[in-house]
């Protein structure tokens, strides 16, 4: 991170996908936030990348309505991936979050981690090929999801399947967000619930279902994971009488060779690339990145380029 040093009244852009994941304080918070400042100024510096704000969107707030000039510090990130990482691990620090926030903030965290772990594996020349190395010579982003899982189960002292299962909320949320961002917005700041399962579902729903959910939770009744008026969105999974039981199976019989499995995991990865692509698309200014950099860029599109065609080649001939 590098310190601007001079203090002035920056006026910073702001990019709803970082603003996202910042929980907003409370009142209470506000108004103490609000005397400090009146008191001492500044004080720490404000975190951007690209001229964009990252975390202190109160303190900005505040700053502006006050005339109050700041410093900024600009983070050293190399992508937009990394900055999201980087939003979700120092908002994980703060002791004011919501469970919902929580959990969003974890599972955009693996996201992203598992993104950075398989470009960095990609890119690196061998023998760091697997990861990238920090400053300091220790793995910054680990290869595989599994590694990932691991480390964040450990940092957060959660099992790794609930890794799993927050990084499934946070595309859920996500999703809902597109189609009601009220609904999102409501449901990580704790004003709005439903049950983890409820919400995991919604990806499922139609964009007209989401928001019509969205005014039957915003309408002022007070509503619990098993309230009658939610029935018609969630409603109860029965089974047939005439359904055959399945038989119990043990692990030694499951089968060792899975056909769909890389196509699959294939299915899951291509999202993030085609976000990544878009933010690429619409934020950055080509005319001014380096020649070499387009090139790298061209380079490893091109392969990518090639790779997707034969992909699709397979598809097809098989039918």
């Amino acid at each position: 991170m590098i310190d601007s040093g001079a203090r002035k009244l920056y006026t910073l852009k702001i990019r709803e996908e970082y603003r996202q994941m910042v929980l907003p304080s409370g009142g209470d918070e506000i108004k103490r936030l609000e005397e400090h400042i009146r008191r001492f100024g500044c004080g720490e510096p404000i975190s951007v990348w690209s001229g964009r704000l990252l975390v202190d969107y109160d303190r900005y707030a505040i700053f502006h309505r006050l005339r109050v000039p700041f410093r900024i510090i600009n983070n050293s990130a190399r992508n937009s991936e990394e900055v999201i990482e980087w939003i979700c691990r120092s908002q994980l620090q703060r002791t004011d979050l919501t469970d919902a926030m929580r959990r969003y903030l974890i599972g955009r965290q693996f996201l992203s981690l598992k993104l950075l772990g398989a470009h960095y594996a990609a890119s690196a020349p061998s023998p760091a090929r697997n990861r990238r190395a920090s400053p300091a010579g220790a793995p910054k982003y680990e290869s595989t999801p599994i590694r990932i899982r691991e480390r964040l189960g450990k940092l957060y002292h959660i099992r790794q399947e609930t890794i799993e299962r927050y990084a499934a909320y946070a595309k859920a949320i996500d999703v809902v967000r597109t189609a009601a961002p009220d609904l999102a917005e409501g449901l990580l700041s704790g004003r709005l619930w439903l049950t983890v399962d409820r919400i995991l579902e919604l990806p499922r729903k139609a964009p007209e279902e989401i928001r019509k959910l969205n005014t039957v939770l915003s309408g002022g009744t007070e509503l619990t994971g098993e309230d009658d008026s939610l029935n018609d969105f969630f409603p109860a999974k029965q089974k047939s009488p005439d359904s055959p039981s399945l038989p119990s199976v043990s692990v030694k019989d499951m089968p060792s060779y899975d056909p769909d499995a890389e196509i699959a995991s294939l299915t899951l990865t291509i999202p993030t690339w085609v976000s990544s692509m878009r933010r690429v698309n619409s934020d950055v200014d080509f005319a001014a990145v380096s020649a070499d950099a387009k090139h790298a860029a061209r380079k490893e599109l091109v392969l990518l380029k090639n790779e997707v065609e034969a992909v699709l080649h397979h598809i097809k001939r098989e039918g």
